[in-house]
Order: structure tokens, then sequence, then C-alpha cells
């Protein structure tokens, strides 16, 4: 059986007008401090509009279900050129955006301008 994680990336006010190459979110396990965060599962949207203080749905689904106890964060990378790498002028992750426990609907993950 899968889950399905879904909500909205937060755009910031100085976030570019235009569109994104790609918009990479991914679903971390993030329980272990000793050891590198895995990634459970990932959601890549191309072709992306983007404008100031905007929004952009996104839907996950998880293979299996998310480990009880364990603590999962999302990770996004808005891709303004396409590269795969982080650049200036991309938008990601700066702040921990925790799944809660139990959640599916209505996440929320915010980004940064780089």
């Amino acid at each position: 059986m899968s889950s399905v994680l879904s909500g909205i990336v937060t755009l910031p006010p100085d976030a570019p007008a235009g569109r994104a190459a790609r918009v990479v979110v991914e679903v971390r396990n993030v329980s272990r401090s000793d050891t590198p965060e895995s990634i459970v599962a990932a959601q890549v949207l191309t072709d992306v509009p983007l404008s100031p203080g905007g929004h952009v749905p996104f839907s996950v689904t998880v293979p299996g279900e998310l480990v009880p106890g364990d603590n999962y964060g999302l990770r996004v990378h808005v891709d303004v050129s396409g590269s795969g790498v982080m650049e200036s002028g991309d938008l990601v992750s700066a702040e921990a955006n925790p799944v809660p426990a139990g959640s599916t609907a209505g996440l929320i993950a915010s980004v940064t301008l780089v």
C-alpha cells in the first residue's frame, strides 16, 4: 500500500516571475542525525509557473507506509534553469519542513531564493 503526501510549496515575495524548468519535492527520513537523510519518495514537476509570493501544489506518492516513530521532512529545489544543481536564482528549502505524524494533506514547504 502507498501513501500520498500533498500540499504546497510557498514562494517568497522575491521569487522570480516566469517559469521553472523543474521543481523537485523530496520526502526524506530525517530520524537519525548520525546517518545521511534517505530519500523515501520524490515528485518532479516540469515547466512550472512561478510568481512572487505564489505557490506550487505537489503530490508525492510514497511507496509503502511511513514508518511510525520515524521523522520525515520535505526538501524542495525549484530549479529555474533546469541545470540539476543549486545555483543563483534557484529557490530551495532553507529551514525544516516537517511532515507531521499521520499527516498526508495540507503540507506546506517554504523555499528561499539562492
